[in-house]
């Protein structure tokens, strides 16, 4: 209850405060303006979070929709962010209590991002898990139907549908693991999977190929495209054998 009344008293000082410099026809700085919501984002998800778990879940959605209605009034400095704040807050009244709490949470989450002026991890960029785990799957099917790529090694290679499916979890948590993600690779490291292949420059460079039209074909943007390209670029080294 202390925490929740912290998020009040913040959430009221913020406001306050942006109608005293209005009336003053003064204004706080964009940089305090962002300093105050950052603290209000913070102390909101710290005391979401312990409702959300608890099974409070109407409570922290409350929690959440009280912090963000503030925000949304403070961020006309920041325009893109305070439209997406608006937008989260029009689809979670569509939602059920749990779906619409993570709605603002992450609404919360990129808020956060974007008064700290700090660059979202990549994998967020991506669009998270299961943006990602289409990626890997349309990835994984453009690559084994080229024989560029060479995919099943002349045949010495069969996967069967699970094992596709299993493939394709490795993927996409080795790219979680190193974009950022909740995810943790369990996998056998590079080296030791793709040892005794043969595995040329010319078909790395193929499947990477393939990477990267997947990745333009669900609009990816480039900067990002750069960035996985570049992790996947390093590997290079463990998984070509011949050249």
């Amino acid at each position: 209850m202390r925490r929740i009344a912290m998020v009040i008293v913040l959430a009221g000082f913020a406001l306050i405060g942006a109608v005293s410099a209005q009336e003053k026809s003064e204004s706080l700085s964009r940089k305090e303006i962002d300093k105050r919501v950052a603290e209000l984002i913070y102390e909101t998800t710290k005391a979401g979070v312990e409702q959300y778990n608890s099974g409070n879940i109407e409570r922290c959605l409350g929690t959440y929709q009280g912090a963000l209605t503030v925000m949304h009034a403070l961020l006309d400095h920041r325009p893109q962010t305070a439209a997406s704040i608006k937008t989260a807050l029009a689809t979670s009244k569509n939602q059920k209590a749990a779906e619409a709490a993570h709605t603002l949470r992450k609404a919360l989450d990129d808020a956060q991002y974007d008064v700290l002026d700090k660059k979202k991890p990549l994998w967020e960029r991506l669009g998270g898990q299961k943006a990602v785990e289409a990626v890997v799957h349309d990835f994984v099917e453009a690559s084994a139907a080229d024989p560029k790529v060479n995919f099943f090694r002349d045949g010495k290679f069969k996967l069967d549908a699970e094992g596709v499916k299993k493939l394709e979890k490795h993927l996409v948590d080795m790219i979680g693991q190193e974009t950022g993600g909740p995810n943790k690779y369990l996998g056998k490291g590079m080296k030791e999977v793709h040892k005794g292949m043969k595995i040329t420059e010319g078909e790395f460079n193929a499947i990477a190929g393939h990477l990267i039209e997947t990745l333009k074909k669900y609009k990816v943007a480039q900067t990002e495209i750069d960035e996985l390209v570049k992790i996947v670029g390093s590997t290079k080294g463990d998984i070509v054998e011949s050249k």
